[in-house]
């Protein structure tokens, strides 16, 4: 009987240290691809946060500076606090690979949750990526079918605090307190507690009631972590009948059920890590506030369309530029200024996107790239619609122009590069602005 709740308990502890294993590399996976990420704003950071929230089965993504400012995914920008510079008494700045937090319970969510922290730089400011799991995932992992569901499985710190139990209520109740009164007849509460500080498996056997306890335990080696396992030995019995006749069969049936998740559970992580990874890499590339290409995206798109184009393709430019902005901004505010700046960006999206890549490089700058022979008045005649017709609402309700600016420049791109055009859009530009700003230049 010992050896089957035994074998229920390592495999147990196996799935979960299979999930942390996970855990952590896929935390870890995330810092490096936001590192290389090309984030400018504030409102980059707080999109990609949301995203990678949204797309992975992270409760809460959090990035905090070493200096312990804190973007969330689920509350903006949180300022900074001196008290989050630490991680459960270890500065941020120390961290060098992917930790554990310890288990916490939030009154918001009414779950205890705890997080994975991995160093990482996000717009060319380092501190940690957080990912926070919900522990109530954890004992869905955990096989009991073999048992019928007779056995109760739960997490254990090494503390012997209680991590996982069928209520929060359970959170952080001492298990050896519980056993402390309990009579004992193979091992004790306080063999137990040294067997947890120590990191050693272990098997003890208790009255409670009128019921004798059998009970297993060993550690996660992923974590401080201890899965433990009890069930009653008339429900054992009760399972467990002509165990000498079954018992391989059992052993051989609990064996293929553990590959069996085991598998199922690997595949499923890396097809939804592949899934969050190919997202996290697009949201990487878009411009937050916007919606279209951030600077470095555009660039590496419009240089890879040149490069496969040819040197007898042509191609236009436009470089985009919204006019006084800064007048915007101190008369309607920032939010406004950054309505403008979205309505801009999809104005240019709707009348060139489906043929041509949008992108966003300066604080009011966009440009667009328009592969092949397109017809010059065409392209006149959609930018200067633009121009004509840029209204935005205000806070107010109020429609109210807005001027733009725009350069285009047309070559046959030979040896041509996205400095190269831009630089003659950009001149084309400054000719409008020289001119009296509000029309398109050439």
């Amino acid at each position: 009987m010992r050896s089957q709740i035994e074998a229920v308990q390592k495999n147990s502890a196996l799935l979960i240290q299979n999930e942390l294993d996970y855990l952590k590399n896929l935390t870890a996976s995330m810092a490096l691809t936001l590192s290389h990420a090309e984030l400018q704003t504030d409102e980059d950071i707080l999109q990609i946060l949301e995203g990678y929230a949204e797309t992975s089965n992270v409760v809460r993504a959090l990035f905090v500076t070493f200096d312990g400012c804190t973007y969330t995914s689920y509350d903006g920008y949180q300022g900074r606090n001196e008290e989050n510079t630490r991680l459960d008494g270890v500065l941020l700045s120390e961290i060098r690979e992917p930790v554990f937090s310890q288990p916490f319970y939030t009154d918001e969510l009414d779950e205890v949750i705890f997080g994975v922290v991995a160093p990482v730089t996000m717009g060319g400011t380092p501190g940690v990526l957080v990912s926070s799991y919900n522990i109530r995932e954890f004992p869905s992992l955990l096989e009991n079918s073999l048992l019928d569901g007779t056995a109760q499985i739960g997490i254990v710190s090494s503390a012997g605090k209680v991590v996982s139990g069928e209520t929060s209520d359970q959170f952080g109740l001492d298990i050896f307190d519980a056993l402390s009164d309990l009579t004992f007849e193979q091992s004790s509460a306080e063999a137990m507690r040294a067997d947890f500080a120590e990191g050693k498996q272990g098997f003890s056997v208790y009255s409670a009631g009128d019921a004798v306890h059998y009970c297993t335990y060993g550690p996660i080696d992923a974590n401080d972590w201890y899965v433990v396992v009890t069930i009653t030995e008339n429900s054992l019995r009760g399972k467990l009948v002509n165990l000498e006749q079954y018992g391989l069969w059992l052993t051989v049936e609990l064996v293929v059920i553990m590959l069996g998740l085991l598998c199922a559970i690997v595949v499923g992580r890396l097809r939804e890590q592949k899934r969050t990874q190919a997202i996290l890499e697009r949201a990487a590339q878009v411009d937050g506030l916007t919606g279209v290409y951030n600077r470095k995206a555009v660039e590496d798109a419009i240089t890879q369309s040149i490069s496969e184009a040819g040197e007898n393709a042509s191609a236009t430019l436009l470089v985009i530029d919204l006019d006084d902005f800064k007048n915007i901004n101190d008369e309607g505010g920032h939010l406004w200024g950054d309505a403008v700046l979205r309505e801009c960006a999809s104005r240019l999206q709707d009348a060139f996107g489906a043929a041509g890549i949008v992108g966003r490089i300066g604080g009011d700058e966009f440009v667009v790239y328009l592969p092949g022979d397109w017809d010059v008045d065409q392209v006149e005649e959609k930018t200067n619609a633009l121009i004509r017709d840029f209204y935005v609402l205000t806070d107010a309700g109020e429609r109210k122009k807005v001027s733009i600016s725009v350069g285009m420049a047309r070559a046959s791109l030979g040896k041509s590069s996205f400095l190269s055009l831009y630089q003659l859009a950009n001149a084309a530009l400054y000719r409008a602005k020289q001119t009296g700003k509000s029309k398109l230049s050439d």
